[in-house]
């Protein structure tokens, strides 16, 4: 259905009947238990390496996946056609403008940036290992994501797919600029 787009109702109905294997069970389980280990040990357990250049840059880091956490309760609300008193992820349209134009995950980039942050703050062995178990999961969640929306928008979705990279900014600003100069 080229074109087709769900009515908000639609996807309320759709959206309520997802469902969760125990493989999603397990992996938010293990992602949590990682996720709240890193901020329990970021902040009890003193910095064993001071690297002010690593600190610094965790600091960096840290500022922009805030940005990348926050701007979709933003984009969302003001141009993914989103009813009125809905949660912002009730969107009736793909949102293709802002940071939505140069990756297509950034609620995702924002936690993985924040768990390597935290590493760059206290560069140890089990901060390393938090972070690489936090990256592949959400890394993998972004293809149930994908998966998700290709179901709920359909080939609106796939033609973003195409054209906007899933997590990798670098690539993301690379073809973000070469449209723009193409136009």
């Amino acid at each position: 259905m080229s074109g087709y787009k769900m009515s908000n109702s639609e996807i309320t109905a759709k959206e309520d009947k997802i469902k969760f294997s125990l493989k999603d069970v397990i992996f938010t389980t293990i992602f949590t238990i990682a996720f709240i280990l890193q901020i329990f040990l970021m902040f009890f357990v003193q910095n064993q390496i001071n690297i002010p250049f690593l600190f610094f840059s965790g600091w960096i880091l840290w500022i922009i996946s805030l940005y990348f956490a926050f701007i979709p309760f933003f984009a969302f609300k003001k141009r993914g056609g989103v009813v009125k008193g809905k949660s912002y992820i009730n969107t009736s349209k793909v949102v293709k403008d802002g940071s939505y134009a140069i990756i297509r995950h950034p609620q995702y980039l924002s936690g993985i940036l924040f768990s390597i942050s935290m590493t760059l703050w206290n560069p140890v062995w089990y901060n390393i290992v938090l972070s690489i178990i936090i990256i592949i999961l959400t890394y993998q969640w972004t293809y149930a994501e994908d998966k998700h929306l290709i179901g709920k928008f359909g080939q609106d979705y796939e033609t973003y797919k195409s054209e906007v990279p899933r997590l990798n900014l670098i690539l993301g600003f690379i073809k973000y600029f070469a449209k723009k100069n193409n136009k």
